[in-house]
């Protein structure tokens, strides 16, 4: 799917991981970066690919409702409780209005 790596490659700057039996695809963002996820699922739906679910782990800090990252002190809505520190999120919403809501 060049569409698709090219997509990741450019938004997240390595070549991402693309399992086509599983429809999985995972990036490491290896710089830190402001995610746009509304433009990600913009570019997946020109490359022509379905959206699921998107998972974010990254290092956080909590504040007034708000998971901050800390690489580039970008806010996201929390949904639910969650700790400071490297934490693994869903993403809802990812389309209009991003928020996260921790995995347990």
């Amino acid at each position: 799917m060049p569409g698709l790596e090219r997509l990741l490659r450019n938004l997240y700057g390595s070549t991402p991981q693309i399992d086509l039996d599983r429809q999985l695809a995972r990036v490491r963002v290896v710089k830190p970066v402001a995610f746009d996820f509304p433009a990600l699922t913009d570019g997946l739906k020109r490359a022509n690919v379905g959206y699921g679910s998107a998972v974010l782990t990254v290092d956080v800090d909590i504040k007034g409702g708000q998971a901050v990252l800390r690489d580039t002190g970008q806010a996201l809505p929390l949904e639910g409780p969650a700790q400071p520190g490297r934490r693994t999120f869903d993403v809802l919403d990812a389309k209009t209005a991003p928020r996260l809501r921790a995995r347990p």
